[in-house]
This record gives structure tokens, C-alpha cells and sequence, in this order.
């Protein structure tokens, strides 16, 4: 189980701390990297490198497939799908390829306030990346997701600080969340 319920149960802290500061998901990703296993590290570092956009190509999503993360496979399969969705809308063509959430998507690309649809978007985003580890507490697939989170709320708050704050506060409540009923001497 590595230090994952330690990390996990960290995580509220390590992000109030950036109530003072901006919110530097930088600095998150750095600290919760200094808390894992060398294997866990570099899923970590996969999730960094394929968050920036611009890396995203055949050879990439090979490589998640190959890394056998449970949440990184499942969630760059939805980051794909969800992207090339947002294209096919903006070019007016059909979607190629269905997902579960195309539907939902379908319906939040046609929302003609730009900022509104992106928080939607966002949201849809959010929730697929809570959803995916619905079942897994204490796991690197955990700490992945609140990852994810976290570059979504840092976005916000460098496009729309209340919205940001509004992420960033459902996020530690989420983390929180996560260790009730969960006695601290049992991990």
C-alpha cells in the first residue's frame, strides 16, 4: 500500500498551503513526488507529461497502455475520445468515436456562453476523474485523480479565481471525505 493513505491523507495540506500562495500545481505535484516509490513517480511524471497537451500523439497513448496504471490507461483513453470530440464539434463533423460521456458532451458543446460551457466541460472532466477511482481509496490511482483535480482547479484559478476557489475548496472537502470513517490507527 505504499504511503499512499499518508500522501492521500497529506493532500488537504499540501494544497491549504497554497491558500497563501498562488495555487502552484507545480509544487503539489513535487512535495506528492517526494512521498512515492520510484514507480509511482514515474506514473506520476507520464500523468505531468501527457496533461500538457502538446504531447499527445500515437506514441504517448502506446506508452500508457504500456504502463499498466489502471487510472492513467482509463483516463487518457477518456482524455482521447473527449478531445477529439471537442474537434469534431468545432468542425461541425459527427463523432467517430462514442464514449459514455459523449452524450452529456454533446449537449455542453452547444452552450453558446464560452465561459459556462468551459466550466462545464471542466466539470465533465472532474467528475470522469473522480469516477474513475470510485472504488479505490488508498492507491496510486487515488493520488493520480486528485492530480488531475488539482491541474483543473489551478486552471480556474488562473482563468476565473472565484470558480478556482470554488474547485479548490471542493477538492480538500473531497479529500477529506475520503478518510471518514476511516480510523487513522488502522492504516
Amino acid at each position: 500500500m505504499a504511503g499512499y493513505p499518508y500522501i492521500i491523507a497529506s493532500f488537504p495540506d499540501l494544497l491549504l498551503d497554497f491558500e497563501r500562495h498562488p495555487l502552484d500545481p507545480g509544487a503539489v505535484v513535487a512535495d506528492v513526488k517526494g512521498l512515492l516509490p520510484e514507480k509511482d513517480r514515474k506514473l506520476v511524471d507520464w500523468l505531468e507529461f501527457g496533461l500538457d497537451g502538446s504531447n499527445l500523439n500515437a506514441h504517448f497513448y502506446r506508452g500508457i497502455r504500456q504502463t499498466r496504471c489502471r487510472f492513467l490507461t482509463e483516463w487518457f483513453d477518456f482524455d482521447r475520445r473527449f478531445r477529439l470530440a471537442k474537434v469534431a464539434y468545432l468542425e461541425g463533423t459527427p463523432f467517430e468515436e462514442e464514449f459514455p460521456e459523449s452524450d452529456k458532451a454533446a449537449i455542453l458543446f452547444r452552450i453558446d456562453d464560452l465561459l459556462e460551457r468551459e466550466k462545464l466541460l471542466d466539470r465533465l472532466a472532474w467528475d470522469k476523474a473522480a469516477e474513475l477511482v470510485d472504488f479505490d481509496i488508498l492507491t496510486i490511482d487515488t493520488v493520480l485523480s486528485l492530480l488531475v483535480r488539482l491541474h483543473i482547479a489551478a486552471r480556474w484559478n488562473r482563468l476565473d479565481p472565484e470558480t478556482g476557489a470554488r474547485l479548490f475548496k471542493q477538492l480538500v472537502n473531497e479529500v477529506r471525505g475520503t478518510f471518514q470513517g476511516i480510523n487513522p490507527e488502522q492504516l
